[in-house]
């Protein structure tokens, strides 16, 4: 999260104010253990790959609505976006993770669809084994707390005409 600030943040935090009866769950899926399951060759291959990090990037591509602006093929308007590492030295504990999610996109030298295909990959490669994903089930009161330089993090599904309600 953040990842599209100057910035990033080292931590977020939630606080269950009111919770849907069934579903809502926070996932949070941990890049450490995702970068040491990549096979050698891949590391090479990202090791020195950037890309960069939009919060309108990730909602136009939550909406399908990508604005243009400027000219030619490809004049894509993303607002502000920061180039980010693909692979990153956590800089307390030194483990190398990898520095992906929604808000990433367009490594420079791949192609756009390069871009999408890598990104994706590394991203489903992480929370495909259930071991690198802690799924948190709210109850009201409840204060998670993570460290945004190591973890990803999501809401799963619910009955959106129930509340459900996070404060940071």
């Amino acid at each position: 999260d953040s990842t599209y600030w100057p910035i990033s943040s080292k931590a977020a935090m939630l606080s269950a104010v009111s919770v849907p009866v069934q579903g809502g769950e926070t996932e949070l899926a941990d890049m450490r253990a995702g970068y040491a399951a990549l096979d050698e060759e891949t590391k090479r291959r990202i090791a020195d790959l950037a890309a960069y990090h939009s919060v309108q990037y990730s909602q136009a591509n939550d909406l399908g609505d990508f604005p243009m602006k400027g000219e030619g093929i490809g004049a894509i308007f993303h607002g502000e976006a920061y180039l980010r590492p693909i692979v990153k030295t956590h800089p307390e504990t030194g483990i190398k993770n990898l520095f992906v999610g929604r808000h990433a996109f367009g490594i420079p030298g791949l192609t756009r669809e390069e871009s999408r295909t890598l990104l994706r990959g590394l991203v489903e490669l992480v929370v495909a084994d259930e071991r690198r994903v802690y799924s948190h089930s709210w109850q009201v009161g409840d204060l998670l707390l993570w460290d945004n330089r190591a973890l990803l993090h999501r809401a799963r599904p619910y009955d959106y005409s129930q509340p459900r309600e996070l404060t940071g």
